[in-house]
């Protein structure tokens, strides 16, 4: 109970950090009509212990509109039953007589004009992820991406469900957005360290979450990100026999040298060699058409694109003219095209696989097979994608220009000058690049 500048006292009762968190006001200034201080004393036993009822029942369906026209109306119930106010003050606290509550309860004056416009919607964190993952579908985003976004963002979820200390703290196991803190959000984190993934998938984990929260804010579910300045922190230096993204020269002669990869079908082979002499990604390679082999500038070259109906492609800067390597042209590359063309729709027989239409799932299997055929063990070898990676490295041993190599391989050009102003490279000029790369096989 305190008093104000005029003598009439007032009760005043001050809510909880996370009830403020959600926008309920700071607190809740209740006139006790009068100035009389042992009159005051005696309504304030009933209206303090009123006020405490009612913000104890606030649960996480508690709207806050819902909760401020509550208190209106319980409070001017209650100073109904009061005696008349002293007659020295009846002028400044009469009460008016509206039907409509006028907010004789006050607020704190810094809350009282934004606690409605903070009000935010009851959304259960399983409610959200599902419209968020219905948002994301309705953009130009690869299901693969969709996916991960999904596992991810349920990953969290279940993590955060599992804590006691919410259950505690919202006496609910229905948790909603706008319960989440900082506080959990690094407690997440911390947990996210001890289970093992890797650097890079733990900071894509958090990536993630953030990405949903950051939906959530702009949907008005929560007032802030708390995931806004969590990071992995500093990624760890990997061990020489840990770094493991290409293939060594003696790693690739013991693979296309072997009697596995020899008798392995005409389909795997190419793709193979696709992404070794000419940096596409698995993907890519197994989703051609044969009519993706063409000539440009009297050059044979690769299409890469999403033309065909069941095509996708990584992300705009994906679209791209590779020039064949003379290598695969040796090889016979473009007689197996001809061949292909009066029989195939696709230039190989992989087929998309599962939801996200994985392209090179099926080809990915076979490669682990074949590495275990010839003694490579698994978690020890390098990948089907380290093929591309070995692609881009010889290119940068042998000083090939990163713009370049950004447009042969489908990257975004990293030179800022060169992506705004630049046209692409000729396949000439490319071709000659390309074809300085030799693996000595």
């Amino acid at each position: 109970m305190s008093r104000a500048p005029n003598n009439v006292y007032f009760t005043r009762i001050c809510l909880a950090k996370y009830l403020r968190d959600k926008g309920f006001p700071f607190d809740i200034k209740v006139s006790l009509l009068t100035r009389d201080r042992a009159e005051a004393v005696i309504r304030n036993i009933d209206v303090a212990g009123t006020l405490k009822k009612i913000i104890k029942s606030i649960d996480h369906q508690t709207r806050i509109n819902d909760f401020i026209r509550y208190v209106d109306e319980v409070i001017n119930h209650l100073r109904a039953q009061f005696d008349a106010a002293d007659p020295d003050i009846t002028s400044n606290i009469t009460p008016k007589p509206h039907s409509i509550p006028i907010r004789e309860t006050k607020l704190s004056q810094h809350r009282e004009t934004t606690a409605v416009a903070q009000a935010k919607p009851v959304i259960g964190l399983n409610e959200a992820l599902s419209a968020f993952i219905i948002s994301k579908q309705k953009s130009a985003i690869r299901p693969l991406s969709i996916k991960q976004l999904e596992q991810r963002t349920r990953h969290f979820i279940d993590t955060v469900s599992s804590k006691s200390i919410l259950k505690t703290k919202f006496k609910t196991d229905d948790k909603c957005v706008h319960d989440i803190t900082s506080a959990d959000a690094m407690t997440y984190r911390d947990a996210l360290l001890t289970q093992g993934r890797s650097y890079k998938s733990n900071k894509e984990y958090l990536a993630a979450i953030f990405q949903f929260f950051k939906w959530c804010q702009l949907m008005n579910y929560c007032n802030h990100n708390p995931f806004e300045s969590v990071t992995v922190g500093q990624k760890p230096k990997a061990k020489p026999n840990q770094a493991r993204d290409r293939w060594t020269h003696i790693e690739l002669k013991r693979l296309l040298r072997s009697s596995s990869f020899k008798v392995s079908t005409t389909d795997f082979k190419w793709v193979t060699r696709l992404m070794l002499y000419g940096g596409l990604r698995p993907s890519e390679a197994c989703q051609l058409k044969p009519g993706d082999i063409k000539l440009i500038d009297g050059i044979h070259c690769i299409s890469i694109d999403d033309s065909g109906a069941v095509q996708r492609l990584k992300n705009i800067n994906a679209k791209r003219d590779v020039p064949i390597h003379k290598c695969l042209l040796e090889l016979g590359i473009i007689a197996f095209v001809e061949q292909r063309k009066s029989t195939h729709t696709q230039l190989f027989d992989y087929k998309p696989v599962g939801i996200i239409e994985d392209w090179s799932k099926t080809y990915c299997k076979q490669l682990a097979k074949l590495q275990t055929e010839i003694g490579m063990l698994a978690n020890q070898r390098p990948t089907a994608y380290g093929l591309r990676h070995t692609f881009i490295d010889e290119m940068k041993q042998l000083d090939i220009s990163e713009h370049i190599v950004a447009q042969i391989v489908g990257h975004a050009n990293p030179n800022i000058t060169f992506s705004r102003y630049g046209k692409d490279i000729n396949v000439a000029a490319l071709l000659k690049d390309i074809e300085r790369i030799d693996y000595q096989i």
